[in-house]
């Protein structure tokens, strides 16, 4: 059952980056938003992801501890 879940939860982080990859894609080639504001939200969006990711990472690595 373990193996779905891990699996499931790839396939929606996959979807999850399609998704804000196309979005962001569009916000970056706006061009009546300033230069300067779509770059903050770039580095914001980039910061939270490397955030997640290490949480992410750090949940699987004490789930192997426990076993």
């Amino acid at each position: 059952m373990e193996k779905v879940r891990l699996f499931g939860f790839a396939l929606f982080g996959f979807g999850v980056i399609i998704c804000l990859a196309y979005a962001l894609y569009h916000f970056i080639k706006a061009s009546e938003v300033p230069l300067v504001i779509r770059l903050g939200v770039v580095v914001i969006l980039t910061g939270i992801v490397f955030l997640l990711i290490s949480v992410i990472k750090e949940g699987f690595e004490e789930e192997k501890e426990v076993k």
